[in-house]
C-alpha cells in the first residue's frame, strides 16, 4: 500500500485546518451525556474522563506528533500509552463555567471561536467541562502549562463498555520546547508522529497472553487487536487500545485516513505483564466481561 503523505509542517495553516475540520464535524458531547445521565436514572453508573489528544511542534520544524503519556509501574496498566487525563472535579466544573463563557485567561485556541459560533449551551457546557479537565491532569501529568495549548476543537466520545466508561477526547496544540516535568503517574512522554500514523508499515496485530480466567469471562480465547510500532531513541512502544481508535478518530476526521487492512501474520506477541490485571481494576474488567455475556 502507497504511503500517504500530507503538508503538516505549518502550524498555523494547520492548527487552521484542524479547527476547521473539527468544528465542522461535531462531536455530540451532549448527546453522549444526557444518554449516560438517562442510565444512570436507571441504576447504571458510567465512570467518565476528559483527556487531551495533544499534537506537539517542534522549533526544528519536524513533522508534528502527538504528546502520549507512558503509564508507570505504579498505576494499572503500566507500559500502555496515553492521552493525559482522568476523571472531572468541582473545580474542572468551575474552571469549565469561564471556558464557556469565554473568560478564562488560561484556555485560548482556534477551536474556541468555531465552538462558541457552532454549539448550542449544553453542547458548549459539557465540552468546556471535560477540557478543563483534560487541561488540569495534562498539567499535574507532565508539567505543561494550560496557557501554553491551544484548543482545537473535540473528537467523539469513545466508550469501553467492560468498564463502562466514556473518554471526552479533545484536541489541542502545543509549541516549542516541551519541558516537562512529569509526576508519579508517568514514566515517560512518547511522540507519535502523524507521519507514522500515515503509514502502513507500522500497523501490526498485537497479540496478548492473557490469564485464563479472563479469557474465560471475555469468552475470547485470542486478544488479538490492530496496534501501531512506534520506535523512538528510547525503545520501542505499540499504541493500541481507545488511545489508539482515539487518534485513528482524529486522522479519519482531519485527514480522511483510515486504518490499513492489516496482513494476518503481521503478529507482535505479548505478555502481560504481572501487575497489569491487578487487585480492583481486573475485578472490574472480568465483572464487566461478564455483564456483557449475558446481554
Amino acid at each position: 500500500m502507497k504511503k500517504i503523505k500530507f503538508n503538516t509542517q505549518d502550524p498555523e495553516d494547520f492548527k487552521e485546518l484542524v479547527a476547521k475540520k473539527l468544528g465542522d464535524f461535531q462531536p455530540n458531547f451532549l448527546g453522549r451525556h444526557e444518554e449516560i445521565e438517562k442510565e444512570k436514572k436507571n441504576g447504571v453508573r458510567h465512570f467518565t474522563s476528559g483527556v487531551i489528544l495533544l499534537i506537539h511542534f517542534s522549533e526544528n520544524g519536524k513533522a508534528p506528533g502527538f504528546v502520549l503519556t507512558k503509564r508507570s509501574k505504579r498505576v494499572v496498566q503500566p507500559g500502555d500509552l496515553s492521552c493525559p487525563g482522568g476523571h472531572i472535579s468541582f473545580i474542572d466544573r468551575l474552571h469549565g463555567f469561564f471556558i464557556k463563557k469565554g473568560l478564562s485567561p488560561l484556555v485560548r485556541g482556534m477551536g474556541l471561536e468555531a465552538w462558541r459560533e457552532s454549539r448550542v449551551g449544553g453542547e458548549k457546557r459539557i465540552a468546556a467541562d471535560y477540557l478543563a479537565c483534560a487541561l488540569r491532569e495534562t498539567a499535574e501529568e507532565t508539567g505543561l502549562p494550560m496557557r501554553r495549548i491551544d484548543y482545537l476543537g473535540s473528537l467523539p466520545p469513545y466508550g469501553l463498555m467492560s468498564f463502562r466508561r466514556v473518554i471526552f477526547p479533545s484536541v489541542g496544540a502545543i509549541s516549542g520546547d516541551l519541558k516537562e516535568r512529569l509526576n508519579w503517574e508517568v514514566e515517560r512522554i512518547v511522540s507519535v508522529k502523524i507521519d507514522e500514523m500515515l503509514d502502513p508499515e507500522n500497523y501490526f496485530w498485537i497479540d496478548f497472553d492473557v490469564p485464563e480466567d479472563l479469557k474465560k469471562a471475555s469468552n475470547r480465547e485470542k486478544w488479538k487487536f490492530p496496534a501501531l510500532l512506534i520506535d523512538d531513541a528510547e525503545g520501542r512502544e505499540i499504541l493500541w487500545g481507545a488511545t489508539f481508535y482515539i487518534i485513528l478518530s482524529f486522522m479519519w476526521i482531519v485527514f480522511n485516513f483510515s486504518i490499513p487492512e492489516i496482513p494476518q501474520d503481521k503478529v507482535i506477541k505479548k505478555e502481560i505483564p504481572e501487575n497489569y490485571f491487578t487487585g480492583g481494576f481486573r475485578k472490574l474488567l472480568k465483572a464487566g466481561f461478564e455483564r456483557e455475556g449475558k446481554k
